[in-house]
């Protein structure tokens, strides 16, 4: 999915990815990685970025937890749209409906 939050003004339709999500983290069963990277192999051997690893037991601020309670809140929420839908509306809607 991607989260996109809606413009309100004509000017602001018009910056591009101002209004994405553009998170980079992930979460599993015990551990959380939040980083500064983008996922893809340029990323990881071009350029300099940070990470940090979260492996802890459970505390009363357990900040895995707390990465995936925000990953599911934006994965879920009314401005997340699925990644194709969002793709496709952008660069393919006026080409497929001229095929029709």
């Amino acid at each position: 999915n991607i989260f996109e939050v809606p413009a309100f003004t004509e000017d602001q339709k018009k910056i591009p990815f101002a209004r994405v999500n553009h998170n980079k983290y992930m979460v599993t069963d015990k551990t959380a990685f939040i980083g500064t990277s983008n996922w893809s192999a340029d990323y990881f051997i071009d350029t300099g970025g940070i990470g940090l690893i979260v492996n802890q037991n459970k505390t009363q601020a357990d900040v895995r937890q707390q990465v995936e309670d925000i990953f599911l809140r934006d994965w879920n929420s009314n401005y997340s749209t699925n990644i194709w839908d969002f793709h496709f509306k952008r660069h393919y809607k006026n080409d497929y409906h001229s095929e029709l």
